[in-house]
């Protein structure tokens, strides 16, 4: 038995848009049937993947949600929630305050998005698929009581301009102790508790069911998913990859269903 853990947008969402190449739907299916395991390892939350997994009639056995954060077994039974350490809150509140009035910021309570601060920014906005997830109004307040007492808060969202995305990655790295900040989209960084990734999620459940690490497949594009695809050697990047993302994987791919030229007995 083979367990798969892929990336979602860009990897089998090649384009962003949930269209879903036949031969790449063929592929998942075929592997199910084969009687291996499949599992999506997605920065969305399960609320907006589930439907859209369902839609293309597409079965799972885990899904690996909000980059590594959650983790839910089928029937959307959590089993893993990574949040982020309370001794780090009021460094987070104070980071907030400091940047809310030029950036776009957010944070996740489990599976939930939440608005922090909104300011006028057209990359945002006007982006077909960012404007579903970004922040929608001002909420200091409750934000800064959510971030300060929560149990649940797993993530940090800052929506910026790409031209600005590395210099703001670089403001952020090392600012939160015990989180590391990540590049999840060229719009997006999501800070997280320091050891969680999507790897992370799959040692979740490899631990939980006892399989090979030489028996697990992985795919992506983004640098959300290096640790992912550095965790095994049946490691696939798509071409279509963020800057340095193929340095991490063994193989370099244009779609999910040639991982089947791959893939071993």
């Amino acid at each position: 038995m083979k367990w798969w853990f892929s990336d979602y947008d860009g990897t089998i969402n090649l384009k962003h848009n949930d269209y879903i190449d036949p031969r790449d739907l063929d592929f998942i299916r075929n592997w199910i049937a084969e009687g291996n395991k499949f599992a999506i390892a997605t920065g969305r939350m399960e609320h907006e993947i589930r439907p859209v997994l369902e839609k293309a009639q597409i079965l799972y056995d885990y899904m690996i949600c909000n980059n590594g954060t959650v983790i839910y077994e089928k029937g959307q039974k959590i089993i893993a929630n990574a949040s982020i350490p309370m001794e780090s809150r009021k460094e987070i509140i104070e980071l907030f305050d400091n940047l809310k009035e030029e950036y776009i910021l957010g944070y996740c309570l489990k599976d939930k998005r939440m608005s922090y601060s909104k300011i006028d920014e057209s990359e945002i906005y006007q982006n077909p698929f960012l404007i579903k997830y970004a922040p929608s109004e001002n909420n200091f307040k409750q934000g800064n009581e959510d971030i300060l007492n929560s149990s649940d808060l797993n993530l940090l969202y800052f929506y910026v301009p790409d031209s600005k995305v590395l210099q703001v990655k670089e403001i952020l790295n090392g600012k939160i102790k015990g989180c590391k900040a990540v590049r999840t989209h060229k719009n997006v960084i999501e800070i997280m508790r320091e050891d969680v990734s999507k790897a992370y999620g799959i040692k979740v459940i490899q631990k939980l069911k006892g399989f090979d690490i030489k028996d697990i497949y992985t795919s992506g594009d983004g640098e959300n998913d290096i640790e992912m695809l550095k965790y095994t050697k049946n490691s696939f990047v798509m071409k279509n990859h963020q800057p340095n993302v193929d340095k991490a994987a063994s193989y370099i791919i244009e779609n999910v269903f040639q991982i089947k030229n791959f893939k071993k007995v």
